[in-house]
């Protein structure tokens, strides 16, 4: 279904790009709400470039080149608890840009492929909105631009029954509808590109409805496939292959090598990854087929146990599997080794409770039950320190949420229970600072100007 705009007399340029990306895709689920909210206080810029103007008149001698690059350390988007609001608040200043009211609770943020906008999932709506950052990039064809901004609601609204996960890579996000009572699931490729220019979203349905995962990389969509025999749960047993051209995507293989239970997915250069019930799921991205090979839990497992999220890094050869719960442990996946599966394990065999890679993937840290961050260097997976962040959680404390930047080695804990976000540097593996909120938060993302496009997961 074409996306339509609430009082626009022109297209956006095809311009519109963020630093060092470009070309996206076309044809989608999207409807606009007519009632979008705009940021609360008075930000404003020279360069207004809302929906609808043409830039095509722009004197590119007129910049100095100190106009055309913004250092800025970004914007975090967090959501209120009580007010169901996101609320951009501006990394430079600490000040908050702008709030904008959702229609139901408990939602999750996540940032689009080249981090301009906010996406609010609204699971429980069947909906997700889109925020814009303000902070963008242009491609003036013989520079580029940066911008900075009022943040702003777009009044894009994406219709799926049940999104739940989104993961990115490169210029592309895919997001799982998991539907459900009758509908199937489908999966809507969107860009930053397509949502500046208002295009179309390619969505491809499936065959079934599911607890789903799927990942875009490089023209081939792997999904997961959840065969109608199985009545016992939502959760997939198989993935299949399509190719994707744009717009349009082409089933080129469902893979035999089962994978039940399955649950997570990520990827780095080389493999992506899906846990499964017991074991791991590795799909060969070098591989003229894109073999698939099924690795089975190792010993250390306790019945049970099995890899429920994976995380990657880009740079970093191996990625790592949480698996349980209470306790959670941490596992290094490593397809290309003898062994496939090795622990990793936190001083006095502590239990994670938010872990991840840092922007340039050389550090890995893991938060733990006893509110100390703990850190390990990915080249070798050997400990370097622990850092006490936090107070001890109990029962009755809410989980932390730790996310990464993608300007400098900047993590962003954000504590609900004290109505702060901790600023920790990841290299020197130090507290710098916090940021106090004025409201009690549940969730935040990371938005702005990137130094260079990395790929970067969202896990659930």
């Amino acid at each position: 279904m074409q996306l339509n705009t609430q009082q626009i007399s022109h297209l956006l340029p095809k311009s519109f790009v963020k630093l060092a990306l470009a070309l996206a895709l076309s044809s989608a689920l999207v409807s606009c709400d007519s009632n979008s909210n705009h940021a609360s206080d008075g930000v404003h810029s020279e360069h207004n470039h809302a929906a609808g103007e043409d830039h095509s008149g722009h004197d590119h001698a007129e910049h100095e080149d100190n106009d055309l690059h913004i250092e800025s350390a970004g914007r975090l988007a967090v959501l209120s608890s009580t007010d169901n609001t996101v609320n951009i608040i501006n990394l430079d200043d600490q000040q908050n840009l702008g709030s904008f009211s959702l229609g139901s609770e408990g939602a999750r943020l996540y940032a689009s492929p080249e981090y301009r906008y906010v996406l609010a999932f609204e699971r429980n709506a069947n909906l997700i909105s889109v925020f814009d950052s303000g902070l963008y990039t242009e491609d003036h064809g013989d520079h580029l631009h940066d911008y900075q901004e009022a943040p702003t609601d777009t009044g894009i609204r994406l219709n799926g029954v049940k999104p739940t996960h989104f993961t990115a890579h490169e210029e592309h996000g895919v997001i799982f509808n998991d539907a459900g009572n009758g509908v199937v699931s489908s999966v809507t490729v969107l860009s930053d590109e397509l949502l500046t220019s208002r295009g179309t979203l390619p969505t491809l349905e499936l065959s079934n409805s599911m607890h789903g995962v799927a990942k875009l990389i490089e023209g081939k969509l792997f999904v997961t496939y959840r065969d109608s025999s199985i009545t016992d749960t939502t959760l997939p047993a198989e993935v299949e292959r399509y190719s994707f051209d744009g717009s349009n995507f082409t089933l080129d293989t469902r893979y035999n090598t089962q994978c039940p239970l399955l649950h997570g997915a990520a990827a780095n250069e080389e493999y992506l990854i899906f846990g499964c019930g017991d074991g791991i799921l590795s799909i060969n991205l070098h591989d003229a087929d894109y073999s698939a090979t099924h690795y089975s839990n190792p010993d250390f497992f306790a019945e049970g146990e099995r890899i429920g999220s994976v995380y990657s890094h880009h740079a970093v050869s191996d990625m790592i599997g949480a698996a349980g719960r209470n306790p959670r442990k941490l596992v290094r996946l490593s397809p290309e080794a003898e062994q496939v599966m090795q622990p990793l394990t936190l001083p006095d065999n502590d239990s994670p409770i938010v872990q991840g890679f840092n922007q340039d993937g050389d550090k890995f840290y893991a938060l733990s039950s006893d509110g100390q961050l703990h850190f390990y260097n990915s080249a070798d997976w050997t400990f370097s320190s622990s850092l006490q962040v936090i107070d001890a959680l109990t029962e009755e404390s809410s989980n932390p949420v730790i996310i990464t930047t993608q300007v400098d080695s900047h993590l962003y804990l954000l504590e609900p229970d004290n109505q702060r976000i901790l600023i920790i540097d990841s290299e020197e593996e130090s507290l710098e600072g916090s940021i106090s909120l004025d409201f009690p938060a549940s969730a935040l993302t990371w938005v702005g100007l990137s130094a260079e496009h990395e790929e970067h997961g969202h896990e659930h």
